[in-house]
């Protein structure tokens, strides 16, 4: 008779020993079904809500530890000697790290309001209201004298490469033209991109050149003392392409009626990094002279160069997978300077994820718990069972059966009782698994006290604008949902394999190591 026949007879002799177990292995399933069952619905509701949003990676100034350092410095002397060092953008390092297989696209980008020269911006429809309101008003110079301030109407936008993270995404669209290319990038060329409304409003179209200015005509005189010539206020650019763009600003924004033209994304006109930084150049070149002469160095710091004239606040990554931020951080977090570091606005999701990450530390911890206890519990069932079973065991060993099958026959016992035990579990946990993680949730979420605060009113200057999908967290918890998957069943199935394996070698090796005599005339 091989040890599966005797198995399958001391099981179904034994029927009430049987039962006990199974029941043991019953509820030892129940648990652990719901623990795995909650944390795996916690981690795939922060999953789904990573994918759902938008792939991006901020290289940025801390500011906040820079502050700190510069406050715990003890003389005004070492202060403004820091200061004079304030921490930049490395351009090589934001486009080394470009070169990412996992980026899409990049903006490396300066925002610069102007004034139209020449032609009209797309109007917002709040002009009636910010008139009412008082747009405009009067400036004092440090001449005494007054002019009428007019706000700028355009928006620069520039990149030092040609793909934006709009046009990667299908936010911005090319109708007519092309757009500027790598070429007028190396050269600065003076070339436009425009917006088919900006277009359509004034009857541009490509070839056509456009004029922008960067100070009001009646503030030139107020520079010109200073070697600042009409000349380097003005830009003019010819027209290469058309696009056409979904953003758009919001009428019912409570900021509406005091919006700026300048903020419409249909009054954004994109042009080269290296085009406005030599144009940046000439006039903080010529500031910078004219206040060596008066001897006053220090009221424009450093001399001025071609490549400090464009500094970006921060390079903004596109990414092919949400899934692969963190990772992205961690690769390249190495290469950054002090003071500078990769943003994926992790902080703010783990706030908002708190509840769940609790959730599942705790589900895991219980998991492990009973884990533990059954070993412990099956192992002295096992241990007590093999007492009574030593004569069995001897005269076993005595007719030539290797002691490997008779542990076999002890290990297949336990898991036939254990394999209908976790399978009625898995039928009645699947059940009550979804309702008790509700419950669990609802509770953990009314037990939090911390409250949570989100960047959903914060305003963005639009030439700085916040490209991270911002969430709450109903949106988040609206993904958590506990179901029974097939893995998961196989979790279960195996963790059970791995609990009778353990219960059976630890008590079988205290008669194992024993001879057949020695067992019998114990």
């Amino acid at each position: 008779m091989n040890f599966f026949n005797r198995t399958w007879r001391y099981v179904t002799r034994k029927l009430s020993k049987s039962v006990l177990l199974g029941i043991t292995f019953f509820m030892i399933g129940n648990l652990v079904l719901i623990g795995l069952g909650i944390s795996d619905a916690a981690n795939n509701a922060k999953i789904l809500t990573r994918q759902s949003m938008r792939a991006v990676v901020n290289y940025e100034v801390d500011n906040q530890k820079f502050w700190e350092y510069t406050n715990s410095l003890e003389s005004d002397e070492e202060r403004n000697e820091a200061y004079k060092n304030y921490p930049k953008i490395d351009k090589e390092i934001a486009l080394n790290i470009s070169q990412d297989e996992r980026v899409k696209a990049m903006n490396y980008s300066v925002a610069s309001p102007m004034y139209s020269d020449g032609f009209e911006n797309v109007p917002l429809g709040n002009e009636e209201k910010k008139a009412e309101n008082g747009g405009g008003g009067a400036v004092m110079m440090e001449d005494g004298t007054q002019f009428e301030y007019k706000e700028p109407n355009i928006m620069i936008q520039t990149n030092i490469v040609p793909d934006s993270i709009e046009f990667v995404e299908g936010t911005n669209k090319i109708v007519d033209g092309r757009m500027y290319n790598q070429d007028d990038i190396d050269n600065a060329n003076k070339v436009a991109v425009i917006t088919k409304e900006l277009a359509d409003v004034n009857g541009l179209s490509v070839g056509d050149t456009i004029k922008l200015s960067s100070m009001q005509a009646n503030q030139l005189p107020y520079f010109e003392n200073m070697g600042i010539t009409e000349d380097m206020t003005k830009l003019e650019l010819e027209i290469v392409g058309i696009y056409t763009t979904l953003a758009d600003v919001d009428p019912n924004d409570e900021r509406f009626n005091w919006m700026s033209p300048y903020e419409s994304p249909k009054n954004f006109i994109l042009i080269p990094g290296t085009t406005i930084a030599q144009f940046n150049y000439a006039v903080s070149k010529a500031s910078y002279d004219y206040y060596v002469s008066q001897g006053q160095p220090d009221m424009v710091g450093t001399e001025p160069t071609l490549e400090n004239s464009y500094n970006a606040s921060k390079v903004v990554y596109l990414l092919n997978d949400p899934l692969e931020v963190d990772a992205f951080v961690e690769d390249h977090k190495v290469d950054l300077k002090e003071y500078t570091f990769l943003n994926a606005n992790n902080e703010q999701f783990k706030k908002l994820a708190k509840p769940l990450d609790t959730l599942s530390f705790f589900a895991n911890v219980i998991v492990w718990i009973v884990a533990l206890n059954a070993v412990v519990i099956i192992s002295l069932v096992t241990a007590l069972t093999l007492k009574t079973r030593e004569f069995e065991i001897g005269v076993l060993l005595s007719l030539g059966v290797s002691k490997v099958k008779v542990v076999m026959q002890l290990f297949m016992e336990l898991l036939i009782i254990a394999v209908i035990g976790f399978t009625l579990a898995v039928g009645s946990g699947s059940l009550v698994a979804g309702q008790v993680g509700k419950m669990v949730l609802n509770f953990q979420q009314s037990a939090s006290e911390e409250e949570i605060t989100s960047d959903n009113n914060v305003y963005y200057w639009a030439g700085d604008q916040n490209y991270f999908t911002e969430i709450t967290q109903d949106e988040l918890l609206s993904n958590y949902e506990v179901s029974i998957s097939i893995w998961l069943i196989l979790e279960i199935y195996i963790l059970g394999i791995g609990v009778v394996f353990v219960s059976i070698v630890i008590p079988s090796a205290m008669i194992m190591r024993l001879n057949p005599k020695q067992i019998l005339l114990a």
